[in-house]
């Protein structure tokens, strides 16, 4: 998700677990359907498309927002445990 190291340092978000973790999850399971609606809709509305390229979740503090609350919500409400 995002395109480089060094990129990434010079970035003032804040990483965590949640937001490292998703690849499946963001993409593909079908547990997050709703989730991965809203945020689907957050990036459309900043001009993003589905799939996100690389950087995508960068763009603006609306997508990486969006990212950090699907994750969150994604890997905290988990019934498959």
């Amino acid at each position: 998700m995002i395109p480089s190291v060094r990129h990434r340092f010079n970035l003032p978000m804040k990483l965590d677990h949640y937001t490292t973790q998703c690849d499946y999850v963001l993409r593909f399971c079908p547990r997050t359907k709703n989730a991965r609606k809203k945020l689907k809709s957050t990036l459309s509305d900043e001009g993003v498309s589905w799939p996100p390229a690389d950087g995508a979740f960068l763009k603006s503090k609306a997508t990486y927002e969006a990212l950090v609350t699907f994750s969150r919500e994604a890997l905290t409400n988990r019934t498959d445990r």
